[in-house]
């Protein structure tokens, strides 16, 4: 495994992340992590994703948003999505991937991300999505949203504007919101979620799924008793094969 170490320009601030490579002569697809709010140091990823993707013969780009850990200035809902736009830019000119192969899987909040992005992006050729958040217009009003907000801040892994953050949330989201986007999507597309997810209703996950096209490659899994966070070791390891299999089956051929 290679590793390196990146440091992104985004407008006056840059996003780090870590790319990390197949031992190989030619290059690689792409798997591009967006994590939830904060999600996983983009160093830790190593144990969690990128080893397994490694050995499957993916490259692998974990990173933080712009506000967020060791990445500078605030973070901004809208400009999230515009960190994802350019940090693809500059991946697909590395000699070590192949650009007609890139692929998303986004967690929690990443989910919806990760199909904001798609929705408008041709260069992604599958997806995947684990415990996607699945509209933001109905985040601000889940119970556990004000304690999530108070523990960002508290945390300080991620630094936002001086707003009332409820309001400033569904602001910037409104152009973004994966229930609206979902539909425009045309590659490939695997979910999987949790029956105990304890953060958001297994039911609006479904509904959620449930606006991709009826034509496209698309599938759900729901795993009995994992939570949110797959925390549980078993339920993680066959979150992780569903998802490597899903682009091995798509990236490979």
């Amino acid at each position: 495994m290679k590793i390196e170490q990146t440091n992104i320009n985004f407008r006056e601030e840059t996003i780090n992340g870590v790319l990390y490579l197949p031992e190989t002569k030619n290059p690689s697809p792409l798997i591009l992590h967006l994590n939830g709010m904060p999600g996983l140091e983009p160093e830790k990823e190593r144990e969690r994703f990128a080893q397994d993707m490694i050995e499957n013969g993916f490259a692998y780009y974990a990173f933080d948003y712009t506000g967020v850990r060791n990445s500078t200035g605030l973070f901004e809902y809208y400009y999230s999505l515009e960190n994802i736009n350019q940090i693809l830019s500059y991946l697909v000119h590395h000699p070590k991937i192949d650009p007609t192969k890139i692929a998303l899987l986004g967690e929690s909040f990443g989910g919806a991300m990760a199909i904001s992005h798609t929705a408008r992006d041709s260069r992604i050729k599958c997806l995947a999505l684990r415990s996607p958040v699945y509209d933001t217009d109905k985040v601000t009003k889940l119970k556990v949203f004000d304690g999530l907000s108070q523990l960002w801040k508290r945390s300080k892994q991620m630094r936002f504007p001086e707003v009332n953050l409820k309001n400033w949330f569904q602001r910037q989201s409104s152009q973004y919101n994966p229930a609206k986007l979902i539909s425009r999507i045309s590659c490939p597309v695997r979910v999987i979620t949790g029956t105990s997810d304890e953060v958001l209703s297994i039911d609006e996950i479904e509904k959620l799924y449930e606006k991709l096209p009826s034509e496209i490659d698309k599938e759900i899994r729901i795993i009995e008793n994992a939570d949110h966070n797959f925390s549980d070791k078993n339920h993680f390891k066959i979150m992780k094969e569903y998802i490597i299999n899903f682009f091995k089956e798509v990236l490979k051929n």
